[in-house]
C-alpha cells in the first residue's frame, strides 16, 4: 500500500477507536458515536482503497477493544461495531462499486441491520439480564414484534447516511488534500 493510503488509515482508524470509547463510556451518546464511528471507516475510499477500510475497520475496532475493556460487557457499541455498523459502509461501497443490483443489495443489508438489532436485544435481555422498564405495557409486552419495524425504519436512515457521507468525504477531501 502506499503511504497515503497507510496515512488516512491510521487517522480513519484513529477517529474510528475514538467515537467507539466515547460510546462505551457514555451510555447517552451510544448510537450516535457507533453511527459517527461507521462514517470513519471510509475515508480510505477517497484513494479507492478497500483494503485501507478493512485496516481502519480491524484496527480502529482492536484499540477500542483495548482501551474499553471494562465498558465492553455493558455497552452495545463494540459489538455492534463489529458485527454490522463497521463493515456494512465498506460492503455497501464495494456493491455501488462492482454494480451488483440494488435491490439485492439493499434487501442483504435489511436483513443484516434487523438480524443485528434482534441479536443485540437478544444478548443484552437474555445473556446479561436488562429488563425493558419505562415503556407502555402494550410495547414491552410485544417487543420483539416492535423491534423489526424500528430495525427497518433505522436501516432506511442509515443505508441513506452512508451514501451521504461517502460524497461528503469525498467533497471535503478533494478540497484538503491536493
Amino acid at each position: 500500500m502506499k503511504s497515503k493510503i497507510i496515512s488516512i488509515s491510521a487517522i480513519s482508524a484513529g477517529f474510528v477507536a475514538l467515537f467507539l470509547c466515547v460510546g462505551s463510556y457514555l451510555s447517552i451518546v451510544e448510537i450516535f458515536s457507533t453511527v459517527v464511528a461507521s462514517a470513519f471507516v471510509i475515508l480510505p475510499l477517497y484513494y479507492k482503497s478497500y483494503k485501507g477500510c478493512f485496516l481502519a475497520y480491524l484496527v480502529g475496532g482492536a484499540i477500542s477493544l483495548l482501551v474499553c475493556i471494562p465498558s465492553i460487557l455493558y455497552s452495545f457499541v463494540i459489538p455492534a461495531y463489529f458485527v454490522f455498523f463497521g463493515i456494512y459502509p465498506i460492503i455497501k461501497n464495494i456493491f455501488i462499486d462492482k454494480n451488483i443490483n440494488k435491490y439485492l443489495s439493499f434487501v442483504v443489508g435489511l436483513i443484516w441491520c434487523v438480524a443485528t438489532i434482534y441479536g443485540v436485544f437478544f444478548y443484552y435481555t437474555l445473556i446479561m439480564g436488562l429488563q425493558i422498564n419505562g415503556l407502555p405495557y402494550f410495547i414491552s409486552k410485544n417487543v420483539l414484534i416492535f423491534l423489526a419495524p424500528v430495525g427497518i425504519l433505522f436501516f432506511l436512515i442509515y443505508d441513506r447516511f452512508v451514501v451521504v457521507c461517502k460524497y461528503a468525504i469525498d467533497k471535503y477531501l478533494n478540497r484538503i488534500i491536493k
